[in-house]
């Protein structure tokens, strides 16, 4: 007799669920988009605590450059459902290669950032290049992930009441 998973591995639509992780590393590759919503939330003369992330207001604009297709993806995430628009499936079939790449050049600039001193200075710099390298290798190697990102689901036929009497 074998035992129910401890969660379900199908979600409502009968596809693969996206793993937590996957949320998790939007996240990470989302950071410049959060603190800047954040900074926008706080008070006016809080507002310098962006300097802290981006010292240089250009390494603030690349990031967020680098960081706009994942925002494409989101998109097609929300409309992955039966009811969503059915365009988006492009979109999302090859999103596991639009986070590969925005984890990549992110990965390439955030090194290029680190100042020459970064453990002395700002050792705090150094957990996003290392988590964006855990990313990296959990991409390339997510069995789970690829079945996410090759499912579409089908659309719902509409409803067609008849009235006997």
């Amino acid at each position: 007799m074998s035992k129910a998973p401890l969660w379900p591995v199908l979600d409502d639509y009968g596809l693969h669920k996206v793993p937590l992780r996957f949320y998790w590393l939007l996240l990470l590759l989302l950071r410049p988009y959060i603190s800047w919503i954040l900074v926008l939330t706080l008070p006016q003369d809080q507002r310098s605590m962006l300097a802290l992330f981006y010292p240089l207001q250009r390494d603030f604009i690349i990031a967020c450059a680098v960081a706009a297709p994942l925002l494409l993806l989101i998109a097609a995430l929300s409309q992955r459902k039966p009811k969503g628009r059915r365009g988006w499936r492009h979109i999302w079939r090859y999103g596991g290669l639009i986070m590969l790449s925005v984890a990549v050049v992110d990965l390439v600039v955030s090194v290029s950032h680190l100042p020459s001193q970064v453990m002395l200075d700002a050792p705090w710099r150094i957990v996003s290049p290392l988590l964006l390298i855990i990313g990296c290798i959990w991409l390339l190697r997510s069995r789970t992930l690829k079945a996410v990102f090759t499912e579409w689901p089908e659309p719902i036929a509409p409803v067609t009441e008849t009235n006997t009497n």
